[in-house]
């Protein structure tokens, strides 16, 4: 029939697939036209038909992989395994060859539903007539609705606008130094965070600050989806769907299920693929796990494994990995969202953050010292004081960074004594700072040089 009123047709069935509540996690595969709906998390573009089977090829790969030993075909369905399944709908709306209909049409097999021009052989028809659409072979007429090319730009700039509301995305801070290509040193001992794998980390989750993923395809505008990202990158253990709902998902507002694969496709989406055209968060597991791949890290664990690798050298070199772990903390831990995200990591982790920044300061500040590095030593003192508050050794060590400068120390002794004094409720601090810490502030006040 009539092109235009072919591709208008396969305009709004991309659209209204790709908006439905309805259509769960599904991929709409536009080829030849429909650039502008990739907008939309359900679709993906293909220039051309061979680009097209590449694509489908793939997703047929994911799912055979996804079903193992679940039934197949229809009777997954009926079994209710639709985790284990993920429709494709491809919309090739171009006059196609021979060829490349008789390609889609071998394509065409489980999990792909192909809609074409020209689709020859195919076991359903459509005819555009002026009485409307023609479909067989069960010869039924229906009103076609189709969408012209400016109102499918309008809809992708619509949603493009709501993506991008002050409501919706998540800050975009600074982006840090590049990731290292080489894979890091061991683990902290007993450390609950899970360190980088010993292969070369393409995307990095970073939470030291303000939450943010450093290396994905696309910003991620859902708040939600990050946290869902930053949930799986520090549980490499995967998590199925109940566990996703209980921890990244408010307690009083759970998703639908609709919601839930919603996220997971935005997320999947934006964090892209590797070299391979595996996508970073692969679809769930055939044992109903969502869980990132390995070439996926943090930021905390390139810390540790920076910290560790310092501790293996007592020269500059270890000095400087140090100073490279404490370019990385940005802020407090896990801020940048809402009041009810990333609620998961109160349950120790941004503790135990705290105290692993902690640790490292005094380390990093003491090396320091020894080489006269000044500013080194008060900035890995001041890192640490903004995160955990109150730290008498952190003080310590900057009022030996400001040894030669009585009116500095000053200072400092009268930071720590109103800190303490507004947690304690007390004007008696003299009683809550360590005898050794008030001797040094005697000694730097009375004789400088002798300290320094």
């Amino acid at each position: 029939g009539d092109p235009a009123a072919i591709e208008g047709l396969c305009a709004a069935m991309a659209t209204q697939l790709a908006s439905s509540h309805l259509a769960d996690d599904l991929t709409v595969l536009c080829v030849g036209f429909g650039q502008d709906l990739s907008v939309f998390d359900r679709v993906e573009y293909a220039p051309d038909v061979t680009t097209a089977i590449e694509q489908i090829a793939r997703h047929q790969c994911q799912n055979r992989a996804l079903l193992g030993n679940h039934p197949p075909s229809v009777e997954t369905r009926i079994g209710h395994r639709g985790d284990y399944w993920y429709p494709t709908v491809v919309l090739a709306p171009d006059q196609l060859t021979n060829d490349e209909a008789a390609s889609l049409l071998d394509a065409c097999a489980m999990s792909v539903c192909v809609v074409g021009h020209g689709l020859e052989g195919a076991s359903w028809s459509g005819y555009f007539d002026d009485r409307g659409l023609l479909l067989e072979p069960i010869g039924l007429r229906v009103e076609p609705y189709g969408l012209s090319h400016s109102a499918v730009t309008g809809i992708a700039e619509l949603v493009s606008a709501v993506k991008g509301s002050p409501e919706v995305p998540a800050p975009q801070p600074p982006v840090p130094s590049p990731l290292p290509a080489t894979a890091p040193s061991p683990p902290l001992a007993e450390s609950p965070i899970p360190v980088s794998p010993p292969v070369p980390i393409d995307v990095e989750v970073q939470v030291m600050g303000t939450v943010d993923i450093l290396g994905a395809a696309t910003p991620l505008t859902s708040r939600r989806a990050l946290d869902l990202v930053a949930y799986l990158a520090f549980h490499p253990e995967g998590a199925d769907r109940d566990q996703l709902k209980a921890h990244v998902w408010p307690p009083d507002e759970p998703p639908t299920e609709s919601t839930l694969s919603n996220t997971v496709s935005r997320a999947r989406k934006a964090l892209g693929n590797n070299d391979n055209g595996e996508p970073y968060l692969p679809r769930v597991s055939a044992d109903g796990i969502y869980r990132l791949r390995p070439e996926v890290g943090t930021d905390v664990s390139r810390f540790e494994a920076l910290v560790a690798a310092a501790r293996e050298n007592d020269d500059e070199q270890g000095r400087h990995q140090l100073l490279a772990g404490f370019d990385l903390v940005r802020g407090t831990p896990f801020t940048g969202g809402t009041g009810n995200t990333y609620r998961w990591a109160d349950f120790g982790l941004r503790t135990h953050i705290e105290c692993l920044v902690d640790a490292a300061a005094h380390e990093l500040a003491e090396r320091c010292l020894s080489v006269g590095d000044l500013d080194g030593a008060r900035r890995a003192a001041m890192t640490s004081l903004r995160l955990v508050g109150v730290c008498e050794q952190c003080y310590r060590l900057r009022m030996l960074a400001a040894a030669n400068n009585p009116t500095e120390v000053r200072q400092i002794m009268a930071e720590l004594m109103s800190l303490l004094n507004r947690e304690n409720e007390s004007s008696d601090t003299d009683n809550l700072i360590s005898p050794e810490l008030l001797e040094l502030y005697d000694q730097l006040i009375s004789n400088p040089t002798a300290i320094s």
